[in-house]
């Protein structure tokens, strides 16, 4: 799989998990609030002409082509036929570096980094720009060391086969962390597979959740797009989102109507402390997951 001037944000090996019988997907508009008609397949969607292309490198070729090629030997045993099998060292390794990848490659890293940019230096927001793959190199490196982390947990949930989870343009995220056991890491594997990944308190509360908060919280989440296998499921996620649903509250669905969840509004008006503290909180987050296992 050379890597060419079409580049999926998304993988197409993982789109083609959350595809219905006719191996496509359906699409919510989410600033539009409006559910197109036609269904496209995995190979249409989620993807920038040379998007990981800047001054120095091409991301694709360089780390993401090659972290997919190597889950893609592991990913079938986790999702297809029902059987689902615990990830040897190996196996493990491979969803390790493909879910950093992940959380590193799509427009809701660089989206995040300008906001942090412009609110230092309006030179720094141009750098992130021309020199966004090492942005995304060191940020893949920092999730490495936080999901390799002694204390650092995984735990799967499976839906029925008539339940659907959604597949967005941003699909894996996080909580906030305020609830018991500090954030958690959201990462749906197929329209029936989703692993949460924290502390083993944080992972444990999520064994309860429904479909309906798992998809609005995903859909909170993406930037402009949300897929899911039918129509039905889209239906719901929207009700839910414009307010009229019974997941979250209004201030809630206020901010999970805007991109990315509004995070580039409340970095604005966040304050933000020195880089020295900023640096010690990092550290000692790490740290809260235990030792780190890298070399």
């Amino acid at each position: 799989m050379p890597a060419g001037n079409r580049q999926h944000l998304i993988p197409q090996m993982m789109i083609k998990k959350f595809t219905g019988e006719d191996d496509k997907v359906i699409e919510l508009h989410k600033p539009s609030f409006r559910i197109c008609t036609r269904r496209r397949s995995p190979r249409r969607i989620l993807y920038i002409d040379n998007y990981y292309l800047d001054l120095v490198s091409n991301l694709d070729s360089d780390l993401l082509i090659p972290i997919e090629q190597n889950f893609a030997r592991y990913y079938p045993s986790i999702v297809d036929h029902g059987n689902t099998r615990e990830l040897s060292g190996e196996g493990g390794a491979a969803l390790v570096d493909w879910v950093a990848a992940m959380l590193c490659r799509t427009n809701a890293f660089i989206c995040i980094a300008k906001a942090i940019a412009q609110r230092e230096n309006e030179t720094l927001d141009a750098l992130v720009s021309l020199l966004a793959n090492e942005f995304r190199s060191n940020w893949f490196t920092e999730w490495q060391d936080i999901l390799t982390r002694a204390d650092f947990r995984w735990k799967m949930k499976v839906f029925p086969d008539e339940c659907y989870i959604v597949i967005t343009d941003n699909p894996v995220c996080q909580t906030n962390g305020l609830l018991r056991g500090g954030t958690v890491l959201m990462v749906p594997l197929s329209k029936h597979h989703i692993i949460f990944g924290g502390r083993q308190e944080a992972t444990e509360r999520c064994r309860n959740l429904t479909l309906g908060q798992v998809n609005t919280f995903l859909a909170a989440w993406a930037d402009k797009s949300i897929f899911a296998a039918d129509r039905d499921t889209l239906e719901y996620v929207k009700l839910n989102l414009e307010g009229n649903g019974t997941i979250g509250t209004e201030q809630w669905c206020e901010a999970a109507r805007k991109p990315f969840f509004g995070c580039s509004d409340r970095i604005q008006i966040t304050q933000f402390p020195s880089q020295q503290d900023l640096s010690t909180w990092w550290e000692q987050l790490k740290s809260s997951y235990g030792d780190s296992l890298l070399e």
